[in-house]
């Protein structure tokens, strides 16, 4: 739900060490946003296109590309699962206010 990734996941889920984190930074790569003007955060999407851009692809990654519809779908959800369960709150409450 949260679409914001702290400094630690960032540095996990790229697989770099801080220096290189804060050269993507310095270099335009990957925009920090801070958080009460202390805490730096990361947008997901923008982490993710900074995977794709620095790994790449190897015979693990062109596994993990050819997947299947499944594999599309969860992502899909993984990414939206908050705008999709918004959306079937909205529109049951309606159903049952305009039912009456």
């Amino acid at each position: 739900m949260n679409n914001l990734l702290t400094v630690e996941e960032v540095k996990n889920y790229l697989a770099v060490e801080q220096q290189e984190l804060e050269r993507y930074i310095a270099q335009g790569k990957l925009q920090a946003y801070k958080i009460g003007g202390t805490f730096l955060r990361f947008r997901k999407e923008e982490v993710l296109n900074l995977r794709f851009e620095i790994q790449p692809s190897s015979p693990r990654r062109a596994v993990k590309k050819s997947a299947g519809f499944f594999s599309h779908i969860t992502d899909f959800w993984r990414f939206n699962n908050f705008y999709i369960l918004s959306t079937l709150a909205v529109a049951a409450a309606l159903y049952f206010i305009l039912r009456a």
